[in-house]
This record gives structure tokens, C-alpha cells and sequence, in this order.
């Protein structure tokens, strides 16, 4: 029988801090997330008939990211809701069809979901555990913001957005073995 070997020197991953970063042209928004999803993502087969009266699945390289749905801690003046919600409204025809409106070319952004490693818990300057980068990410829901004024506490407002993308790219990636 081979001997086990055992780590004593496992460091959890963390999932208590994390932000994302939108490059919007010249624009650059940044949202302390709370919490988020890293997206599931799905390959399509196209299942191919066998004499044996069973399917073999076949890829069809065809992929389906799941959306990205995060909560923010929204800030004092509101600048990073309203932000959101000025990039949904100027993607659709509200008012009529060229107020408020975007170029085509404007309305996809870049945005970077920084997850860093667990030394971040000590305030420590580490390396990221892992960049995910989205490409031609849009927002596509934002959620409304709920006041209260009968609370004792005074809670920190929060908001949820989801956002739809083509796909996403891991850094560092999977291992070369994996390729």
C-alpha cells in the first residue's frame, strides 16, 4: 500500500473581497462586489447515431456562457447605479431613437473581475488568484434600490446587476496539461 501523503499547508480560497473593473473607452467604473458568480459554461454537442441504438456526443464547438450576476456596494452619491442605469437606458430606444443613444461601437465594454488570493486577508500586496477578464460584456438587468428609513441600523445599500458577455478568458489559465 503507498503512503498518503497529507498537506498541513492547504490555504483556503477566501470568497470575501473582490471588485470589478469596466474599461468603457476612456471611462473606467469600478464596483466593490459582494458577491458574484464565476460563470458556468456549457459546450453544445450534437449527438451522432450509432447501429447499437445508443448516441455518441459529438461537439459542435459551439459554447454558452452563463451570465455574470453580481451585488455592489452602491456609493454615497450613486455614481456607480447611475452609471449602470445610464449605460442600459442609452442601449435602448426610451425616448426616441437617437436620444440618449450610443454608437454601436460604444456599447460593449471590457471588464476585468479581480478575485484575489487568501494572504488578501491580511491586507497583504499579493498577486490576484485569478483575473477573469469578460469580453463585449453588456448589463442587461439592474436592479432597483430598496430605502427604509424604520430601521435602528443604517445599512449599507447594496445592488444587483447581471451582465451578458461572448466569453471570458482565466488568468493565470488551466494548467498547460489541460490544453
Amino acid at each position: 500500500m503507498s503512503d498518503i501523503v497529507c498537506q498541513d499547508n492547504i490555504d483556503p480560497l477566501y470568497g470575501n473581497y473582490f471588485k470589478l473593473v469596466f474599461n468603457r473607452g476612456t471611462e473606467t467604473l469600478e464596483l466593490l462586489i459582494q458577491k458574484t458568480n464565476l460563470p458556468g459554461v456549457t459546450i453544445l454537442d450534437q449527438p451522432q447515431p450509432t447501429i447499437f441504438g445508443t448516441t455518441i456526443p459529438i461537439p459542435t464547438l459551439a459554447i454558452q456562457y452563463d451570465p455574470l450576476t453580481i451585488e455592489f456596494i452602491v456609493d454615497k452619491n450613486l455614481e456607480n447605479w447611475k452609471s449602470l442605469y445610464s449605460w442600459i437606458r442609452n442601449l435602448s430606444n426610451i425616448e426616441d431613437s437617437v436620444t440618449y443613444n450610443i454608437d454601436y461601437s460604444n456599447w460593449h465594454s471590457t471588464a476585468t473581475l479581480i478575485i484575489p488570493s487568501s494572504e488578501n486577508k491580511y491586507n497583504c500586496p499579493v498577486d490576484n488568484t485569478l483575473t477573469v477578464t469578460f469580453a463585449h460584456i453588456i448589463p442587461v438587468k439592474l436592479f432597483g434600490l430598496a430605502f427604509q428609513s424604520d430601521s435602528p441600523d443604517a445599512p449599507i445599500l447594496k445592488c444587483s446587476c447581471t451582465f451578458k458577455y461572448s466569453y471570458y478568458t482565466l488568468d493565470p489559465d488551466a494548467p498547460a496539461n489541460l490544453s
